[in-house]
């Protein structure tokens, strides 16, 4: 921490830190809103905003406009990325005692696959777009499997063993935009398709999650459709909604 931090920005970090533990919160969970932290510790919110812009800066939470607070990385991180530098996949592989592991199986430029993706990336319907099959993995062991669709429109190239790295460090780096917002829509479904049971390793009508999310840049332009199949045995999903009145 930094030695012009004040007594209560530190209670306010303080009591972040504790409350992220306390709640057992993983990267990308909401955090409580700052009128909320200040009627707690009974200070300012100028007190509150001053010491959740010190966090922000030093990755640990990030925020989004309009929606609130976030966890970030667990611990400062050099990652360039302006989402949260410690992802929850990467969050649950290191507490599982694994390494996450990004593995990108095919990449190909295919016209659009539907009207309601040409519709969520703002393109049109005879447009094309890069398709990436990404295996996320504990190690060796498939925890979750990943359609990636980026409109063509939008990417003169692209360099797919960056997507082994960090999708959105690399989307941030080549693009000069952060990475905001994610809408996301979340089903159950028994697995049928051979190429994905034989990658996941699953067996024939398991139970696996399918989660479908539209990724924005923070300027607002959708630039991700992304369908991942996730075997929730191993790669827990954990889910925030808030009401917006």
């Amino acid at each position: 921490m930094a030695d012009n931090i004040t007594e209560k920005q530190q209670e306010v970090i303080d009591y972040i830190f504790k409350k992220i533990k306390d709640d057992e919160l993983l990267p990308g969970d909401k955090l409580d809103t700052e009128i909320a932290i200040a009627k707690a510790l009974k200070l300012t919110r100028a007190t509150v905003r001053e010491a959740t812009r010190i966090l922000i800066e030093q990755e640990r939470i990030y925020r989004i406009k309009g929606s609130g607070l976030y966890i970030g990385s667990i611990g400062k991180s050099n990652h360039s990325g302006k989402f949260h530098a410690l992802s929850p996949f990467d969050y649950q592989a290191q507490k599982s005692g694994h390494k996450g592991v990004r593995k990108v199986i095919s990449a190909s430029i295919i016209k659009v696959p539907d009207a309601a993706m040409a519709q969520a990336l703002r393109i049109k319907n005879s447009d094309s777009v890069y398709k990436i099959l990404r295996l996320m993995c504990f190690d060796d062991i498939p925890v979750s499997l990943e359609y990636i669709h980026f409109p063509a429109t939008l990417f003169n190239s692209m360099e797919f063993k960056e997507l082994e790295i960090s999708k959105y460090s690399y989307i941030e780096r080549i693009t000069g935009k952060g990475v905001q917002r994610r809408a996301q829509n979340v089903r159950a479904f028994n697995a049928t398709d051979e190429e994905m049971i034989r990658l996941l390793n699953i067996q024939p009508h398991d139970a696996m999650m399918e989660l479908y999310e539209v990724v924005y840049l923070d300027d607002g332009t959708p630039f991700e459709v992304n369908i991942s199949i996730v075997n929730t045995n191993i790669l827990h999903l954990k889910q925030i909604s808030e009401r917006s009145e």
